[in-house]
């Protein structure tokens, strides 16, 4: 979100005074009107910024938000884009769908496309995941290949090579982390201080620059770049009602409802960033032999941030520069201990049998066995299928019977073409 020009508040671009003149690069490159970079775009820019850097003598320190963004430039050949040819890395699902119409049709059709042509991708995405569904679809119409045979190929060069460092150059991984509830109350305020520091103003020129494009009869691919951003979706509901009629009375409460889905969806982004680490992150580290080389610094406590956070990265980065031996991570405090002993150390996850079952009861689709047997024994589905048991009871030659006119419970899509019970 920081590469795009302008809109500090969103973004939460550092400003001028707090980079105390120390070069940050990669900031404000992205004009609203331009096409959203992806992670490899990213990449090719990241990489040749620190080349030019290190070329020069100099540190370049990369500062993470997006693990996605970071993993890109820190893992070799885990993204699709390496492998995908014929397109240029800012390619954009806009340009495409003027090439392929079917990638701006229904959710529906395009699903419908996608296990045609590539059912194993197709088996992954719930039949409502827009994004997924469509870059899918994507990579096979500017490819004329299946991604999963793509994402096949890639599993199978990774389990090929031997471990090697975790990219082109080695890294020092330092991650700040804050005990979760103590984050929530920062996040909360956060909130608050992007109000105060003008979100309303900055929110109101996307819109009208939004609304301008739509207007002229251009199409707006909302599931990507800036218009993902934490605040702009949150609170359009309040600028269009805004536009509509501004005496409304209930324009306040929209206000407020939008700013408490920006702090619930700012709290749900920090534990997907934790997430991420969790079961991305590491286990790439681990793959990698460079685990010994992630460091959690402990900024709970913001009035220590010299004590805890400051003073040890500064040691930890003067020992790795000039090549003495790292301590062990989890020597380096209590929380570092207690954070990756419960990040590493933790039982595999949970692979249960992948599926693709709708519940024709409760109209709902599982991905996975684990959740479509969770969803049979919920509340939720035995209450349904116990109202559509009592409204299937019909009359027969003047006799109440109780032959079932839909499907059992339980039964999902993969079983619907059975006859009725006699």
């Amino acid at each position: 979100m920081q590469l795009y020009r302008g809109l500090p508040i969103i973004t939460n671009k550092i400003s001028t005074e707090e980079q105390r003149g120390v070069p940050h690069h990669l900031l404000g490159r992205i004009g609203l009107e331009e096409p959203a970079w992806n992670v490899h775009a990213f990449r090719i820019e990241a990489r040749e910024t620190i080349r030019e850097i290190r070329s020069r003598g100099k540190l370049p320190i990369v500062v993470g938000g997006t693990h996605f963004y970071t993993d890109g430039l820190l893992f070799e050949d885990h993204l699709i884009e390496d492998v995908v040819d014929g397109t240029s890395p800012r390619d954009t699902s806009e340009d495409h769908g003027e090439k392929f119409p079917v990638l701006n049709s229904s959710t529906e059709d395009m699903f419908a496309m996608l296990r045609e042509v590539d059912p194993v991708m197709a088996g992954r995405w719930h039949p409502n995941d827009r994004r997924k569904i469509r870059r899918s679809l994507e990579i096979f119409l500017t490819t004329g290949r299946r991604a999963s045979d793509i994402y096949a190929e890639q599993k199978q060069r990774l389990a090929d090579q031997p471990p090697a460092s975790a990219g082109p150059w080695q890294s020092l991984l330092l991650w700040v982390y804050s005990n979760p509830e103590v984050l929530e109350e920062r996040l909360y305020a956060r909130v608050g201080r992007m109000l105060d520091h003008g979100l309303l103003d900055e929110t109101q020129q996307m819109f009208d620059y939004l609304q301008g494009r739509l207007e002229s009869g251009e199409t707006i691919d909302r599931t990507k770049g800036i218009w993902q951003s934490i605040g702009f979706k949150e609170m359009e509901p309040y600028l269009t009602l805004l536009k509509e009629n501004a005496e409304s009375e209930w324009l306040p409460k929209l206000k407020i409802a939008g700013l408490e889905t920006m702090k619930i969806g700012t709290r749900r982004y920090a534990k997907d960033q934790i997430r991420w680490i969790r079961h991305k992150t590491i286990p790439r580290l681990k793959e990698a032999g460079s685990l010994d080389h992630l460091f959690v610094l402990d900024s709970t406590d913001v009035s220590a941030w010299k004590e805890t956070v400051a003073e040890p990265a500064a040691s930890l980065a003067r020992r790795f520069l000039d090549g003495d031996p790292l301590p062990l991570p989890g020597d380096t405090s209590e929380t570092a201990a207690e954070v990756l002993s419960q990040m590493i150390d933790l039982p595999k996850r949970d692979q249960s049998a992948p599926c693709h079952k709708t519940c024709e009861i409760c109209q709902s689709t599982y991905l996975t066995e684990k959740s479509w047997e969770a969803h049979l024994k919920g509340k939720r589905h035995r209450r349904i299928a116990r109202g559509k048991k009592r409204l299937s009871l019909v009359i027969v030659d003047g006799e109440q019977s109780t032959d079932h006119i839909e499907s059992v419970a339980g039964e999902s899509t993969e079983a619907t073409n059975a006859d009725p019970p006699k």
